[in-house]
């Protein structure tokens, strides 16, 4: 019989690679596939607990968090949404105090919440990639363990897994390797730009040179402007328009720095890869 881990596992990874493939090729994630995924995953957690009710109460919580997100609240509506919010700590709270056991789906609750709060703050400026990180919290509460054409996964599992699951949740350990993720592809795009010859500092970290007239057809962001009659090189490179490029041709400019819109998913998608074969070890 199939382990809920493994279980766990297959469904996450083929809604994560579609969302990745779908973001880079449109620049958009249907928000049907959060929502599908996050009802798999509710589904999975309430077949675990049971009928047993301070359990189902804490996970009734966790969907009202998750599924309000999905909605475009107005008005007076917005504010009672915003209070209903929350109003959940202080009763996962008392939950919690009650049954200490019911923490590792409080703590779901709690780590979405603190996800919205990155993306209200802007912290996380992609609300795609802050429902990706809130639909595995929900996914995984837990550390996996699982066996996989008989070798037992992850390789790297904490001693005291009880407690790092806890202090470290699963959905820390995806965000760890899509931070690695993103720095080894920094990383490749310096040495890329290095054996071409493009050297430059910081931008062959953060980009590569382009011909000019290729700009309008690929997903980038133009780095180099004409501003003022100054040519000047922008690190954090906004949307780019077509007299932006007319400009730098007229100034006799036909290859220019660009930064390649790479969605933050991909990233994640690796990471949430990484994290079930490889795990942890904190």
């Amino acid at each position: 019989m199939i382990s809920v881990d493994l279980l766990r596992f297959c469904v996450a990874i083929p809604f994560f690679i579609y969302a990745s493939y779908s973001d880079l090729k449109e620049r958009l994630i249907s928000t049907w596939i959060w929502l599908l995924l996050g009802t798999i995953a509710f589904a999975i957690n309430f077949y675990i607990v049971g009928m047993e009710l301070w359990w189902v109460i804490s996970l009734i919580i966790a969907m009202f968090i998750f599924y309000e997100w999905f909605f475009e609240w107005e008005g007076k509506e917005k504010l009672i949404i915003k209070t209903l919010n929350a109003l959940t700590v202080p009763i996962l709270i008392y939950l919690t105090y009650l049954n200490p056991a019911l923490i590792t789906l409080t703590l779901i609750s709690f780590l979405m919440l603190f996800f919205k709060a990155l993306y209200a703050t802007r912290i996380v400026k992609g609300r795609a990639d802050a429902r990706a990180m809130m639909t595995i919290a929900v996914l995984q509460p837990t550390y996996p363990r699982y066996d996989l054409f008989g070798v037992h996964l992850p390789i790297l599992i904490p001693k005291y897994i009880e407690i790092a699951q806890i202090t470290f949740p699963f959905v820390f350990i995806v965000l760890l390797y899509s931070g690695v993720g993103a720095l080894f592809f920094i990383i490749g795009m310096a040495i890329r730009n290095a054996l071409r010859g493009d050297i430059g500092f910081p931008e062959m970290f953060i980009g590569y040179r382009m011909e000019i007239d290729k700009v309008p057809h690929k997903h980038v962001w133009l780095m180099e402007r004409i501003e003022n009659g100054e040519h000047v090189l922008y690190i954090h490179p906004r949307d780019h328009t077509r007299e932006d490029i007319d400009k730098l041709k007229k100034m006799g400019i036909d290859k220019v720095w660009v930064q390649p819109k790479i969605p933050y998913v991909v990233f994640i998608t690796a990471g949430i890869f990484a994290a079930y074969i490889l795990g942890c070890v904190i």
